[in-house]
């Protein structure tokens, strides 16, 4: 069963994995490194800022299982800005974590993607042999912040932050009265935000990734100005555009586009699809194409002279979910016939996906969990994919000009 039909028996052995972690040994906070300044994201970077924009927009609860959304809009409201408690929260026993952040098993596959491609944002912040089932303290107290902005209809002004970005940085003067007016934050949280800053300093240059920004400002926790609206001009994809189809010439392409996935290796910065996940993309489109003969042959004669779709398959995972869905595919493959979005390990936890709205038929498109497609497990989804792109192979037999 794929995601888009919930699996109840796996969220039982998250909430087994959540315990026994919890009851763990923890490492304490302040034995932990701090990560240097970071001028520049690296590639792998760039693609945790995309991952870390979804995943905010989930834990300020406009976005993800429509059932948890209440809970993660309020969880912490009552909390004073104290980065100290903060961390006492995270790094203490599962109780006091909850009064800061939900324990919601569905973010869980997300949030393992978002610490493969950077590790400091992970409670550990990549120092152990394993990671924490957590994010990092800094990352849960910019959330408490935008969760009180939230709650009082307020907005950060993102572009007068990163550009007295100065002023967060040690032993830096204090801030003026306008400076905080164009910040929008008042002094008792802008000390907050310049502690969590200072403690890790890589989250002052996520806040200026486009994807997070035009994020905020979507969802009303950041100031529609310039700034902001740039953004979302260099929020997209369309540098995976020049994907090109691959195999025989043929009347209709298949693109296979990966989403928030962790087959890719993030080594020195640079992202590259690993060994697994060519071959699991190569099993896919094989099982594909053999759905569509046996499809085909149930059809009649005529099938046998259908031509195999071609494909496209961009090796750069991107963050693509049904609110986004349509604008990816039309920035990455506008011209494809259907598309496959091949998801990290349990990832669609963390979506709200519509069988009525965001999956064939209603959308040329379906979602699919690597898990299920490894352990072949998919025979239901080659079948629509076969029910979708049939019609087209056969159309395209009756009238070559298509």
């Amino acid at each position: 069963m794929t995601m888009h039909c919930f699996r109840i028996n796996r969220i039982g052995v998250w909430v087994i994995v959540l315990i026994i972690a919890a009851c763990s040994p923890m490492h304490l906070p302040y034995k932990l490194r701090k990560a240097p300044p970071t001028t520049k994201l690296t590639a792998s970077e760039q693609i945790a800022g995309e991952i870390m924009a979804y995943l905010m927009e989930v834990v300020l609860g406009k976005a993800g299982p429509m059932p948890m959304r209440q809970e993660w809009a309020t969880r912490g409201s009552d909390l004073p800005l104290d980065f100290a408690l903060v961390k006492e929260r995270m790094f203490g026993p599962v109780p006091l974590r909850a009064e800061l952040m939900v324990l919601d098993t569905n973010i869980l596959g997300l949030s393992q993607v978002l610490y493969h491609y950077d590790r400091r944002l992970n409670l550990f912040k990549g120092t152990g042999e394993h990671d924490s089932l957590y994010p990092c303290a800094e990352l849960m107290a910019i959330r408490l912040l935008l969760i009180h902005k939230q709650m009082r209809g307020e907005t950060v002004g993102m572009a007068a932050l990163v550009r007295k970005q100065a002023l967060f940085t040690p032993g830096s003067p204090a801030p003026l009265p306008a400076d905080l007016a164009e910040m929008n934050l008042t002094d008792g949280e802008f000390d907050f935000l310049k502690e969590v800053l200072q403690s890790e300093p890589a989250l002052l240059q996520y806040m200026q990734h486009p994807f997070l920004v035009s994020t905020l400002k979507r969802i009303g926790v950041a100031q529609q100005d310039t700034f902001s609206l740039l953004a979302d001009q260099m929020a997209n994809y369309r540098q995976v555009s020049s994907t090109t189809p691959t195999g025989k010439k043929s009347p209709v392409t298949i693109a296979i586009l990966p989403s928030m996935n962790a087959l890719f290796e993030a080594t020195n910065g640079d992202v590259v699809p690993s060994p697994e996940y060519r071959q699991l993309v190569d099993e896919l489109k094989q099982d594909i194409l053999i759905g569509l003969q046996r499809s085909g042959r149930q059809r009649g004669p005529a099938a046998e002279r259908l031509a195999e779709p071609a494909f496209i398959t961009p090796y750069r995972p991107m963050v693509i979910h049904p609110q986004n869905a349509g604008r990816v595919i039309e920035n990455v493959c506008p011209k494809a016939d259907f598309v496959v979005i091949v998801l990290g390990k349990n990832v669609y936890r963390a979506m709200q996906i519509d069988p009525d709205n965001d999956i064939f038929p209603h959308e040329k498109r379906i979602y699919l969990d690597v898990s299920d497609i490894r352990y072949q497990q998919i025979d239901n989804e080659i079948e629509i994919i076969a029910d979708a792109v049939l019609p087209m192979l056969t159309a395209a037999i009756s009238n070559p000009t298509i």
